[in-house]
């Protein structure tokens, strides 16, 4: 076993005791304490492992395999890793693969063997864990010492779709030989939710399927070549006129239609498909609303959706017009009917919470503040992390803040203790504990590989991405586990505080509420640090390349937006612009973020603002409108999880 010494460092007011391995370098100080302290010099079998990794990685097999030797024996929990990691330092890996053919380590074992330019290993990999992450990361490394090969790129095209990087592994595989029809089909697939142009295009050379036409013609919708996209429903309707698609292909070809063809082609199928009624009845709500301008004759169609499919997925928005409809008319016994039947029918609906809130607020506006709180309360209790409970909450009188947030009230409880995995086996729990990250990741995966998670799986996941660097999937899984985990991490991986260091320093300089930042990073980009938006947005706080030139050129400072450290500084600026633009109100300076200053000087000469909320239900575009709503839902939970103030003040209730 190769030798150790013990060396005690003075740091600051700290005594670190360093261990240092004779022929692998040094482990990092562990401070220990404010005075000198007699230290065991036994060498832990956390500490040989941890050296039998960092031989391994550096291809110090001899060093690797003496760390390895024996160590099962001392360290059951990771007997199996330790197992495998011997024999791949001893270069048994095959005899390994022969003793353990149906163990859940045997892709690492492949991509080891794999990256050692074992033809035969990385084969294997590929034909028998075509979707692995392990086959994922090998594949990456694999590119770097052959960027040109074809092979790999299209099985991470093929196979890895949404994984971060193969947008640009698919451009340099399309741009660097002639693919096949259904080579161009992956390519799009790949491109579709990030770029829809360059998944247009990728779309023309692709197989003629109904499945791609109707594919095509919805990413031309989005792109606004509303006359092509027309074409090619027609295309699609005429060649596969009974495929299970031209339903709803039909559908969407009748709203690129002007509004009086519109009608008649969805009068036809309600006839023709009388099992599509309901889809049918909305179309022509919404053509008739949006497009001629007659909420009465849209009103008649939402109440037939309403009255003859009350369980169809559309019902809940036909109520909520006919809802909102009577309340313009101050139809106050029809708007509360329909607001009532949707909470009753759709709890679980996105628009339940804000019935039950808009309930509230009718009742008190007609003088009935006993009403009006019954509705508030049952906001907060049955949709405690909508935007809409926040609004109850300030309409009962709870110091919980309001719209105009630039500076926090509150006192924020920062430091978090540390997270547990709910779900995991002995080894990734002792591989996490350790602080083995990537081990652990790498084993939760190979554990969970072709499995579904329920809801403590998906919070487990979720803590190993976030800790792994992988924010924006961290969110997304620990989100999934909200419904059916009464586990108080799961908020807290839902609404992070990620690179709070940088989010509490450039909060402070531009004199900003770090919540209220927080809660706009979370929308942004779900604090990934280099994602871009479609338009061309980076970063934390998506901001547009020519705007951070422009703010860094103010401030004579660097604008490399894929850096946590200079996108906050720079969203930060922009984000204190936009409060300095309308006096510190933070509801306009949100709205001017998202849809630009202009716009917003726009609609408050248009829309009054003395009542905020209806003022957001009023923005016209729709993007900005649920924009101002999801931002200010982030800020009430972190309000909730972050502030003992606010969160002493709902326990009380």
């Amino acid at each position: 076993m190769p030798g150790y010494s013990l060396r005690t460092l003075k740091l600051g007011g700290f005594v670190a005791i360093v261990l240092l391995c004779n022929s692998c370098g040094l482990l990092p100080p562990q401070p220990i304490g404010t005075e000198d302290r007699t230290v065991s010099t036994q060498v832990t079998p956390r500490m040989r492992y941890r050296l039998g990794n960092i031989a391994l990685a550096e291809g110090n097999l001899a060093d690797a395999a003496e760390h390895f030797q024996g160590l099962d024996r001392l360290y059951p929990a990771l007997a199996s890793r330790i197992q495998l990691k011997l024999a791949l330092s001893t270069s048994t890996a095959p005899d390994w693969l022969d003793a353990f053919p149906d163990s859940p380590l045997v892709p690492e074992a492949l991509a080891f063997l794999a990256l050692q330019t074992d033809s035969v290993a990385r084969e294997r990999l590929l034909r028998e864990y075509p979707n692995h992450p392990r086959t994922l990361d090998t594949l990456k490394q694999l590119l770097i010492r052959e960027p040109d090969n074809r092979e790999w790129m299209a099985h991470l095209v093929r196979h890895f779709p949404n994984s971060p990087g193969v947008v640009q592994i698919a451009g340099r595989w399309s741009a660097g030989g002639p693919l096949s029809a259904q080579d161009w089909q992956a390519v799009a697939e790949t491109y579709q939710p990030v770029d829809p142009s360059r998944a247009e295009q990728a779309y023309r050379q692709a197989p003629q399927t109904a499945e791609n036409l109707l594919a095509h013609a919805r990413i031309l919708k989005v792109l606004g070549e509303r006359t092509d996209a027309r074409r090619l429903y027609e295309r699609l309707l005429e060649r596969f006129p009974r495929h299970a698609v031209a339903i709803e292909a039909q559908l969407e070809w009748a709203d690129l239609l002007p509004a009086p063809a519109t009608l008649e082609v969805l009068a036809r199928m309600g006839r023709e498909y009388p099992e599509r009624t309901a889809a049918v009845l909305w179309g022509s709500a919404q053509t008739w609303a949006n497009r001629l301008n007659n909420p009465e004759r849209a009103g008649e169609f939402n109440q037939q959706l309403v009255e003859q499919f009350p369980e169809n997925l559309k019902a809940p928005n036909a109520a909520w017009e006919l809802a909102s409809m009577a309340a313009r008319r101050q139809d106050w016994s029809a708007a509360e009917h329909y607001a009532e039947w949707l909470i009753k029918h759709h709890p679980d609906d996105p628009f339940a919470p804000k019935a039950g809130f808009w309930l509230g607020k009718w009742a008190e506006r007609n003088g009935n503040s006993r009403v009006a709180a019954g509705h508030f309360r049952r906001v907060l209790a049955n949709y405690p992390r909508s935007y809409y409970a926040w609004r109850s909450a300030v309409h009962l009188g709870l110091a919980v803040g309001d719209f105009d947030s630039r500076t926090l009230p509150f006192e924020v409880e920062w430091s978090r203790p540390q997270p547990v995995l709910p779900y995991a086996s002995a080894t990734v729990r002792e591989l996490f504990e350790a602080g083995e990250i990537r081990e652990a990741r790498n084993q939760w995966q190979a554990e969970t590989y072709r499995q579904t998670l329920g809801p403590l799986g998906s919070l487990t996941d979720a803590i190993l991405r976030a800790r792994n660097g992988e924010y924006q999937r961290s969110i997304n899984q620990a989100v999934r586990s909200l419904v059916d985990t009464p586990d108080s991490q799961a908020w807290e991986q839902a609404y992070p505080l990620f690179f709070e260091a940088s989010l509490r320093r450039w909060s402070d300089v531009r004199g900003l509420n770090p919540l209220l930042v927080a809660a706009l990073i979370r929308q942004e980009s779900r604090f990934e640090p280099a994602i871009r938006s479609r338009s061309g947005a980076v970063g934390l706080m998506q901001v547009m390349p020519a705007t951070g030139r422009w703010i860094a050129a103010q401030e004579s400072g660097t604008s490399d937006l894929s850096k946590p450290g200079d996108n906050l500084r720079l969203g930060t600026w922009y984000l204190d612009y936009t409060h300095r633009k309308w006096n510190g109100s933070s509801l306009l300076a949100i709205a001017s973020y998202n849809a630009g200053p202009g716009n917003v000087s726009r609609w408050v000469r248009e829309i009054p603002t003395s009542d905020p909320e209806t003022f957001i239900e009023r923005i016209p575009f729709r993007e900005t409108r649920f924009y101002v709503v999801n931002v200010y839902e982030n800020y009430w939970n972190y309000l909730r999880l972050y502030s003992p103030q606010v969160a002493g003040v709902l326990k009380q209730l």
